[in-house]
């Protein structure tokens, strides 16, 4: 292992997660030392063997061989199974537990971080990722208990045996440090490039997986294939350079063994030629260092293995020990009326460039307000602000007159219900969809969300009908279906503030009018802020706020600001044109 401090530090980390399963891990550790005593009690028969029987001419030592041998067969294959399922259940509890901690840590980190990096690389931790530490944390301890503890009896039976004959034999040890070492640091640079070009090849086959119909109805198989085998030969090529300075390791470890086994050999036959040494002796060494060589080269290649786990960890506590979005407030809002006021609100998501400047507005409960401009204008970041997802850099947001600041995130939250053009929906039923968040389903609550958002007549056709999955992203349903459940579930949750995001988008006309009037019954006694790209859908709001490069250039009503002949006018205008045409 690098013993550089970050990577004794990680390790230490990984190492925490073992006390929760301690006495499975020992039973582990007593099985693989079993195992490896077994093993070191095969190579020592031969001791006895070739001094009472081909020395001595005693049969009795041969007679009892074979029981003998059974009894280590059986004893090795018992321990062998106990060290292998204990250390396997330690290990898939240590990556069930790292998976569990880093989905919750998703559902916590700020948007900003989120937004700023690939799902690709984010799924890969989960799955890539863990898997290199559950390695680092099994596999490894498993081979360095077992093959370490035969080096280790071996050892020590030489010593036992002709401590000048054990002391020629670790001479070498000192470069088989430094091969060790040197090997450790290439390990630990080959295994993070390996994480992060595992990251863009499992963000590239999702791109590739979810854009199928893009890239087939706009020809783009070429492209994608040249960009995906720029991606898997970034991995192809460090995955080799791993196993070649795996490959030189381990042949120069087994060669500088090889130099000291053939030292003790020369020796060990003069001190047999000398008396110095039983021929029982002299064969069951031989055999022990030739039986250590194996051990030696598992253990030098144990090491590829352990940096890959603990680069893996690295990057996976470099998540964890984020920053998760700040929730300080301590106030649990409740019984909200609906008041939203924003006071003189500046944000940007860098020091570059403001996306809102100086924004004020106030929203009375029950009042809808709807904003407008053209795209990248600061539409969304408004509702990005009052939910929290971002926080201004000056002003203050208000609910009731309260400071959201000072309100916790889950009780705000709880009072706002979102409906998006890009509609979410999870590979579960549509009454799930529709009660989404909700522990215990109240059923009538749903079918009443259902017939409000003119979602009942489709969900009845289905053959499951509200039982019925809706496949990954609700895949299995059209947009406008997609649609109508995302409004379902805000119907359902039934909050004082309602957030529409052109949330109409996706519908044909005949849909869109029945929505609107299932939004018109729903927000009549709601706050609610629409993003509308279609002016015809908000000419009945009580205020439109007409935006433009992060400020408010106009506010008024419709026809207000239709006689103003400004900005809405030319928008108003150029849909009219757009839909004539």
């Amino acid at each position: 292992m690098n013993d550089t401090p970050s990577s004794a530090k990680t390790f230490k980390r990984l190492r925490g997660y073992l006390r929760h399963y301690k006495l499975a891990f020992f039973v582990a550790i007593l099985g693989n030392l079993a195992y490896a005593g077994m093993e070191f009690l095969f190579a020592y028969s031969l001791e006895p063997l070739t001094d009472e029987t081909l020395v001595k001419g005693e049969m009795s030592t041969i007679q009892a061989a074979p029981l003998f041998i059974m009894t280590i067969l059986v004893v090795r294959g018992v321990a062998g199974f106990v060290s292998a399922y204990c250390m396997s259940w330690v290990g898939q509890n240590i990556v069930q537990k790292i998976q569990q901690q880093m989905i919750v840590k998703y559902m916590n980190l700020p948007s900003s971080f989120l937004d700023k990096t690939t799902s690709g690389r984010l799924i890969s931790k989960v799955t890539f990722d863990t898997q290199q530490v559950a390695s680092a944390t099994t596999d490894t301890f498993t081979k360095l208990i077992r093959e370490g503890g035969l080096v280790i009896f071996i050892i020590f039976y030489l010593f036992s045996t002709s401590w000048q004959l054990a002391s020629l034999f670790l001479v070498t040890a000192p470069l088989i440090g430094l091969a060790v070492n040197s090997a450790s640091k290439r390990f630990k640079k080959i295994s993070k490039r390996i994480q992060n070009a595992m990251g863009g090849v499992t963000q590239n086959s999702q791109e590739i997986v979810d854009g199928y119909k893009v890239i087939k109805t706009y020809g783009g198989k070429e492209f994608e294939e040249q960009r995906f085998k720029v991606e898997a030969n970034s991995n192809r090529s460090q995955n080799v350079k791993m196993v070649a300075t795996k490959a030189v390791s381990t042949a120069v470890i087994q060669l500088l063994a090889g130099v000291s086994l053939s030292l003790v050999i020369y020796f060990a036959g003069q001190q047999l030629s000398a008396g110095e040494l039983r021929p029982g002796q002299f064969v069951a060494m031989i055999a022990m260092m030739m039986l250590m060589l194996k051990p030696l080269k598992i253990l030098s290649n144990l090491n590829s293995v352990l940096q890959k786990g603990i680069a893996a960890a690295q990057t996976i506590f470099e998540v964890l020990d984020e920053e998760n979005e700040r929730d300080e407030g301590t106030l649990v809002l409740s019984d909200t009326k609906g008041r939203v006021d924003f006071e003189n609100i500046d944000f940007s998501y860098d020091a570059n460039k403001k996306i809102l400047r100086n924004i004020s507005l106030q929203v009375e409960p029950g009042q809808t307000i709807a904003l407008v401009g053209r795209s990248g204008s600061g539409k969304s970041t408004i509702t990005n602000l009052l939910l929290r997802f971002y926080e201004p850099c000056s002003g203050a947001i208000r609910i009731d007159g309260i400071d959201s600041a000072s309100i916790t995130l889950s009780s705000l939250r709880q009072q706002i219900s979102y409906v998006s053009q890009h509609v979410t929906l999870f590979n579960t039923s549509v009454a799930k969809n529709i009660a989404y968040g909700e522990s215990e389903i109240d059923l009538e609550r749903v079918k009443q969300a259902a017939v409000k958002a003119h979602a009942l007549e489709f969900i009845e056709k289905l053959p499951a009908k509200f039982d019925e999955q809706v496949g990954e992203n609700g895949m299995r349903l059209s947009g406008g279906q997609r649609q109508r459940l995302a409004i379902a579930r805000a119907i359902y949750k039934d909050s004082p503030i309602v957030i529409l995001d052109e949330a109409t988008s996706a519908l044909d006309t005949e849909s869109e009018r029945h929505i609107q009037q299932a939004f018109d019954r729903l927000t009549s006694n709601r706050t609610t802020i629409v993003i509308a790209h279609r002016l015809s859908t908000i000419e009945n709001a009580d205020m439109i706020l007409v935006m433009d490069d992060g400020e408010i250039v106009e506010r008024g009503t419709h026809q207000s600001l239709l006689e103003r002949n400004g900005y809405y006018t030319n928008l108003y205008q150029m849909q009219f044109d757009e839909s004539k045409a």
